[in-house]
């Protein structure tokens, strides 16, 4: 069988007890973990299972971490740790079925300002997206060739960012980018943006 941790080694192994409630393996060989390019959704939560939907196709697409956004029209702004922890169960599931190195990242929920302070003020060498509407904005698949290496891709609620908060990306460098001529839902715009940036890694 394969194995893998969260730092994201692989390894093969032999499955050498398996019980009611623990497994125990042994370990053969241990694949170290590869330098791969590594992309965050930061996204508003859409409504009811439309939000696990989304983490569970993240997870898929191979997006390194999600982090819930309390943007300033956000609807949901999930409380405590029942829905944190139900996210990293289906990510843990998702990354089983897609044979992924590691599981998707679930960070805590974060508003704009504090994502700006923690995310960027840490990955200095990350590029930032916030999707637009905008007609100005950037097509995507004009940013992928060549494919960033760290990517933070905003998506705003369905009611949009604020003025306010345009600013401050503005202010921060990140670069407005369009998906499509529509208007889409914000697990759809966030899946759309994974899969791009899936797709163009070799």
């Amino acid at each position: 069988m394969e194995v893998f941790d969260d730092e994201g080694r692989q390894a093969s192994a032999v499955l050498i007890h398996s019980g009611a409630s623990d497994a125990a393996v042994f370990v053969t060989q241990i694949v170290e973990k590869q330098n791969a390019a590594e992309w965050t959704i930061a996204a508003a939560v859409p409504k009811g299972e439309r939000a696990d939907w989304m983490v569970e196709k993240l997870s898929e697409l191979g997006a390194t971490a999600f982090i819930p956004l309390a943007a300033e029209r956000s609807v949901v702004v999930p409380q405590g740790s029942n829905k944190m922890d139900r996210w990293k169960r289906i990510a843990i599931e998702s990354a089983k079925q897609s044979r992924r190195a590691m599981p998707l990242r679930i960070e805590p929920l974060t508003t704009v300002d504090q994502l700006f302070a923690n995310q960027m003020g840490a990955n200095q060498s990350s590029v930032g997206w916030y999707l637009s509407t905008e007609p100005s904005a950037t097509p995507v698949m004009q940013l992928l060739t060549p494919a960033p290496q760290r990517v933070l891709a905003m998506v705003g609620p369905e009611g949009g960012w604020t003025d306010g908060e345009m600013k401050a990306f503005e202010k921060a460098g990140f670069v407005p980018v369009k998906l499509t001529s529509t208007i889409l839902r914000v697990e759809t715009a966030a899946i759309a943006i994974a899969a791009l940036m899936g797709s163009s890694q070799p």
